[in-house]
């Protein structure tokens, strides 16, 4: 199986690491409203997984569980006791990577994480690599939060990813993948905490406990509470690494 290499960067900050895993279309500048929030006590990464952002586009069989070989590949470079925290098809990637390797898992913090609760039913994951023109974007696009402001800034940047040579391809495949994942529902031995958007219309909040423990759950918010409610997000994020 032919993976691109996962690309990691350094956001900032210092002390113990953190990674941040972006869900599928996106890539390490989704986190934005995210990282300033742990600089201040960790050194903070994100990863540009294949087919998103500035990876190859070689993603195998395009499962979570590739991706998460790929990233494992690199992850040595962040030294021990990391704590992951990943959205959507990030979430079960950092789901797999807290199972290759579970000694240097500290933590994670899963947002709306794919194929661990309902299936998706808006066709996002399908209908993405086919977005061809801004308005096209605009309507995709639109499925992922309740406030259309959040979106917008997003669309100039998913054309030019979208426009990278093999990219739509790479994306089908991993779209493909997504449709028939299904993660066990053992909990990790780190300990996990889960978030998810009420109003998501991607990956529908599940009700009742996902991987043993019960979703924190933000009011009025789609499929990106990170940058919908960043803020009630970040405390969440904090509380869930033990930052005072």
């Amino acid at each position: 199986m032919t993976l691109s290499p996962a690309v990691l960067h350094r956001l900032g900050g210092e002390g113990p690491p953190v990674l941040f895993v972006h869900g599928f279309g996106a890539d390490r500048f989704g986190w934005a409203a995210n990282a300033h929030a742990l600089i201040g006590t960790r050194t903070v990464w994100a990863v540009d997984l294949p087919g998103h952002g500035g990876a190859g586009n070689a993603v195998g069989d395009g499962s979570a569980a590739a991706l998460a070989t790929a990233l494992a590949g690199v992850a040595g470079e962040l030294g021990g006791g990391l704590a992951v925290i990943g959205h959507s098809l990030g979430g079960a990637v950092a789901l797999h990577l807290a199972r290759l390797m579970p000694e240097r898992i500290t933590a994670l913090v899963l947002i709306a994480p794919a194929a661990v609760g309902p299936p998706g039913v808006s066709g996002f994951q399908d209908r993405f690599p086919a977005i061809g023109s801004a308005a096209d974007a605009a309507e995709v696009l639109g499925c992922l939060a309740e406030r259309p402001a959040v979106v917008a800034p997003m669309i100039a940047h998913v054309l030019s990813s979208l426009d990278v040579p093999g990219r739509r391809a790479a994306l089908r495949t991993v779209a493909q993948a997504l449709g028939h994942a299904a993660l066990e529902q053992a909990p990790p031995v780190a300990p996990v905490t889960v978030i998810w958007g009420e109003a998501d219309r991607v990956l529908p909040c599940p009700q009742g406990a996902v991987l043993g423990v019960h979703p924190h759950v933000i009011p009025a918010t789609g499929h990106l509470p990170h940058i919908e409610r960043s803020g009630a997000v970040n405390r969440l994020i904090r509380g869930a690494l033990a930052i005072d």
